[in-house]
């Protein structure tokens, strides 16, 4: 009986520890403070009741922020730690600065997954994967991807079996086999799993690994109490079924990367062709050179996270630029006709056709301002106390900033709501240089920003101008509600709001 009654007094601890600091944050700061607390869930829990509420997870957000401009952080909870976020680009600044004092929160609780990818790594060994994987990144390189994004593009594009436009699953198909193609091979991008398009396996994965996160009480409990051990211990078949299309995914890229291993075993004069061909081969041949030096398995997962990242992303850019396109027809023939002026009868986009496409880039950049792919950026967790200028921050606490809080702000962007293309150069940079930069970072900022963003805009451009020379983008009257959802990244929800009519 003793212990039930200890397991529930630390439990009550767990709960109220929180809402102490919460409420301390309030006396202490006053106006400068919004507060949000949520037993055991916090953040999670706002999530989920938004987009019920809202039809958008992120919308109650948005409101709270945009009626307290004043404030500058807004304090919740993540589970039973309290989470700081701040919603100023003064303090963004600070955090990217110091971000080796932290560790990323692990959103996906399947540490199979990405938990020893770039993504999530930290310290010496991020330094290292960065270093690994920054030369497959750079502009100069990626350009050299274009026309197979034309192709693989074109392909996908072409003879939709009806009126319904699936934005989500052609953009995660061109994306995911991009991706596939450009970073694994050919041998790779062949490859099936139990008969599917991979990318539409990475787009169910996460979007269900989202619905959990967000919207299931019972998976947040579990995952409060339990962490990684949250798939072992009471598994509804949602959670088995998820966990058995994790293991399924692993196996699949684990036989692909073995398979290439033996071929590069087997070839003496091997030149690198792609990201796995540089990993395999300092693995096999240079390993004990590397400080730390690399495992298998962080190969499997640095490949995993290169292929979820580089396909969900880009995927949700394109969509939202789709159903964007679709609610502003005169805003969609504009891009059209500059998109046919640039490319002047040309079939294949180039790099020269990507610069001279100015209103597609400011486009593009309107959309990740107002639905930007991560609204929020990973939670970040203290590793020793410190300060952010005056706000003390403890060691286990979270800490997080808000990127929707100055996008969509008025202080920075005149008419904040609407889509302005002409807000930006043909570079995807703002026109106003008085605007500071840590203001709008839809791919982080710093040391630690996307390194993937020019491949995702490079490939949005693309894709986007290739819809509008095949088709011209409708809403579906049919549905009642968009449904905008926190799904690890943000995005809509893969229902058929388009439609479309050819050219």
């Amino acid at each position: 009986m003793i212990y039930i009654i200890l397991g529930i007094l630390a439990l009550i601890y767990l709960i109220t520890q929180p809402l102490l600091i919460v409420i301390y944050f309030k006396m202490k700061y006053g106006k400068r403070v919004i507060i949000q607390y949520y037993p055991m869930l916090g953040l999670l829990r706002s999530l989920s009741q938004s987009r019920v509420i809202n039809g958008d997870a992120f919308e109650a957000f948005s409101v709270l922020i945009k009626n307290n401009r004043q404030a500058d952080i807004l304090v919740s909870n993540l589970l039973f730690r309290p989470l700081i976020i701040f919603l100023k680009p003064k303090y963004y600044r600070i955090i990217m600065q110091q971000h080796q004092d932290y560790r990323k929160f692990p959103m996906i609780v399947d540490k199979r997954l990405v938990s020893k990818g770039m993504l999530m790594e930290g310290g010496s060994k991020w330094k290292q994967q960065r270093n690994l994987l920054g030369v497959h990144f750079e502009y100069n390189k990626l350009i050299n991807l274009i026309p197979m994004i034309n192709d693989v593009a074109q392909k996908k594009l072409i003879n939709l079996p009806n009126s319904i436009f699936p934005a989500m699953n052609l953009a995660s198909s061109i994306t995911g086999e991009v991706v596939l193609r450009a970073f694994f091979g050919e041998d790779i991008a062949k490859l099936s799993l139990n008969g599917q398009d991979p990318s539409q396996c990475v787009t169910q994965l996460i979007t269900r690994f989202g619905q959990l996160i967000t919207e299931s009480r019972f998976f947040q409990i579990k995952r409060a109490l339990f962490e990684e051990k949250v798939f072992s211990l009471f598994p509804r078949q949602i959670e088995k079924d998820l966990y058995e299309m994790n293991t399924i995914m692993l196996d699949h890229m684990k036989k692909a990367i073995q398979s290439r291993m033996e071929k590069l075993k087997n070839c003496k004069n091997f030149v690198h062709q792609d990201y796995l061909d540089v990993y395999l081969d300092v693995y096999l041949n240079k390993n004990d050179q590397m400080n730390p030096p690399i495992t298998e398995d962080e190969i499997l997962q640095q490949s995993i996270t290169l292929y979820f990242a580089g396909t969900e992303t880009t995927a949700n850019l394109v969509t939202t630029a789709c159903y964007f396109l679709a609610e502003h027809q005169q805003l969609q023939e504009e891009i059209y006709q500059e998109i046919i002026e640039v490319l002047n009868g040309e079939q294949t986009i180039t790099a020269k056709h990507l610069q001279n496409l100015q209103k597609v880039t400011g486009f593009l950049m309107e959309c990740l301002r107002l639905k930007p792919v991560a609204p929020m950026l990973i939670s970040k967790q203290a590793l020793k106390d410190l300060y952010i200028e005056d706000i003390f921050i403890k060691k286990g606490w979270y800490v997080n900033y808000m990127v929707l809080s100055n996008a969509q702000n008025q202080e920075f962007f005149q008419n904040p709501k609407n889509i302005d293309i002409k807000r930006w150069k043909a570079d995807g940079t703002l026109k106003d240089s008085s605007i500071d930069p840590f203001a709008f970072v839809p791919f982080s900022a710093g040391g630690r920003n996307c390194i993937g963003q020019y491949l995702a805009l490079i490939e949005s451009k693309i894709v986007i101008s290739k819809i509008l020379l095949l088709y011209r983008l409708k809403l579906n009257e049919k549905i009642i509600r968009t449904e905008w959802i926190a799904k690890i990244t943000y995005g809509l929800s893969n229902q058929d709001y388009l439609t479309w009519e050819k050219r």
